[in-house]
């Protein structure tokens, strides 16, 4: 497999070419985390891979290739959504569903893209998509993109190879010291400081700048009940770990992470920074 000019994500590059040279290639693929632009340059790579004519795939030379680089090839389906969240209908997973029984225009394969897949996918899509991995057509390639893939069920993560891209760990000086902010009020006895700090997350943009970094600073935390490696702020990983134990710390992060996903779905931000707070006491105080 051809990387061309994808930077980064050493190991997940070699799974790749493991996975293409024992000749197991995954008919549905999950690209996880990083940050977007990662995940399309790699989701571009595959489709090109996928209906690429060239030797060694992609060559990003062959008539396909060109198609596929400029959005127009006929067996590369992106999946539209619909309304002013986006998201993917029941109906437009039938819609592929049918597509894929189809055989391809150009290529061997066809190429069925779900970007953001966590975030605009509900229960009923899942289910509705959920069959057809049960039962995959042949010469199908599935790209889901998440942000958090740990959010979608275990039934459709069990049916994908699940790929982590290389996590950002660059947040603004700003992002970072509301963070810190935040993190810091777990631990003291007053509650009001993380009611006070918490409240920003009733904004929609800083809430989706914030909870990220918030989520690196405890991941450090945790790494650090077994290593010394932190990538952000070590010295609030340290007071974190040292006063809160690698479950509590496992609560907080599964509590971010599900702050997150609801984000995508149109809550009342006030509501969710309100029950942020009440679980980010509740897992701190609790034995």
């Amino acid at each position: 497999m051809n990387f061309e000019n994808l930077g980064g994500n050493e190991n997940l590059k070699s799974e790749l070419l493991s996975l293409e040279q024992s000749n197991r290639f995954p008919h549905a693929i999950i690209l996880n985390g990083g940050d977007e632009a990662s995940r399309d340059a790699l989701t571009l790579l595959l489709s090109k891979w996928a209906v690429c004519r060239g030797e060694q795939k992609p060559c990003s030379e062959c008539i396909p290739c060109q198609k596929a680089q400029k959005g127009v090839h006929p067996d590369i389906y992106f999946a539209k959504g619909s309304g002013k969240t986006d998201v993917i209908a029941v109906a437009e997973i039938r819609e592929i569903t049918r597509a894929c029984s189809i055989i391809a225009n150009e290529a061997d394969t066809k190429v069925f893209v779900i970007k953001n897949a966590d975030k605009r996918m509900g229960v009923e899509a899942l289910n509705a998509f959920l069959k057809t991995l049960e039962e995959p057509p042949q010469a199908i390639l599935f790209i889901l993109t998440t942000e958090d893939a740990g959010t979608l069920p275990e039934t459709v993560l069990s049916r994908c190879t699940v790929l982590n891209l290389e996590q950002s760990t660059t947040f603004s000086n700003e992002t970072l010291e509301l963070a810190q902010k935040i993190l810091l009020s777990i631990t003291e006895t007053s509650e009001l400081n993380l009611l006070k700090n918490t409240n920003v997350l009733a904004d929609k943009t800083t809430a989706l700048e914030v909870l990220p970094a918030m989520r690196a600073i405890l991941s450090d935390a945790l790494s650090l009940t077994v290593s010394d490696e932190v990538l952000l702020s070590k010295d609030l990983s340290e007071i974190l770990s040292r006063k809160l134990t690698k479950k509590k710390i496992i609560g907080l992060i599964e509590t971010v992470n599900h702050a997150i996903y609801t984000i995508s779905r149109n809550v009342n931000l006030s509501l969710m920074s309100t029950w942020i707070c009440g679980e980010f006491r509740r897992i701190s105080w609790q034995k």
